[in-house]
């Protein structure tokens, strides 16, 4: 009997619960649609200017020569390339060029670390070598932002473009003589990703998630031990941005 006037009670609180939401979520949307827009004009200004601040993990995909395809090195087993992570700082140099896109230009500078495990196997037990560089890049991506109808204080944007970068830091592969990993000072990547522009009464605050996949070969020329197995080493990133007009 108990049961039942349970039973009883929890199905007429379910469709007071749904008659409750039926009313409240008209009002929350209403709500929504008429509150005060902050920076009203502020996309019909021709240019922006400000600075983002940024996370990334980075890491490489390793191609391999024909050398090691053909068991050339009977004791090395892979070549593994690790996650690192790492940050970025720069300015923002944004353009209208129409109502739903800008041209966005983003010096800055990032610190990355590239690690490749090299695994061996000797005739007792199995051995890692490890190939680092870490160093500074000044970066220039020159990306495209698509941006949806602005919605209150909020619009969602894609952005997409290239990203040339330049080691600023350490000595150049071609002055260094140790056996060591070996990456080129240039590197060019493309970069995609998505983001929303949320606006406040000073400022524009626009978190994003940026992909980043090299279209250059990272990996200097020079043979050595490390080089030795590799034909080609393509850098890739996942960063968060944290952006500030």
């Amino acid at each position: 009997m108990q049961t039942f006037n349970f039973r009883n009670q929890l199905h007429l609180y379910r469709y007071k619960i749904i008659i409750l939401l039926g009313l409240l979520i008209p009002f929350h949307t209403s709500a929504q649609y008429h509150k005060k827009e902050n920076l009203p004009n502020y996309d019909d200004e021709l240019i922006h200017y400000g600075f983002y601040i940024g996370g990334h993990t980075s890491g490489m995909k390793v191609k391999y020569n024909e050398a090691y395809l053909t068991n050339t090195f009977d004791s090395l087993h892979s070549v593994i390339p690790l996650e690192s992570p790492g940050f970025t700082v720069g300015f923002i140099l944004n353009l209208r060029i129409a109502q739903y896109l800008d041209f966005r230009v983003l010096p800055g500078v990032g610190l990355y670390q590239y690690t490749l495990n090299y695994n061996s196997f000797n005739q007792t037990e199995p051995q890692v070598v490890q190939g680092k560089k870490e160093a500074f890049y000044a970066e220039l991506p020159l990306l495209l932002k698509y941006k949806s109808q602005r919605r209150g204080n909020f619009r969602a944007y894609i952005i997409g473009g290239a990203k040339p970068s330049f080691e600023v830091s350490g000595k150049r592969p071609d002055e260094v003589n140790e056996d060591v990993l070996l990456i080129n000072t240039f590197n060019l990547a493309i970069e995609f990703g998505f983001g929303v522009d949320i606006y406040y009464k000073l400022f524009k605050f626009s978190p994003e998630i940026r992909f980043s996949r090299g279209v250059s070969n990272a990996l200097f020329d020079r043979q050595n031990s490390f080089s030795s197995p590799i034909d080609q080493l393509v850098t890739n990133s996942v960063s968060i941005y944290l952006q500030f007009q």
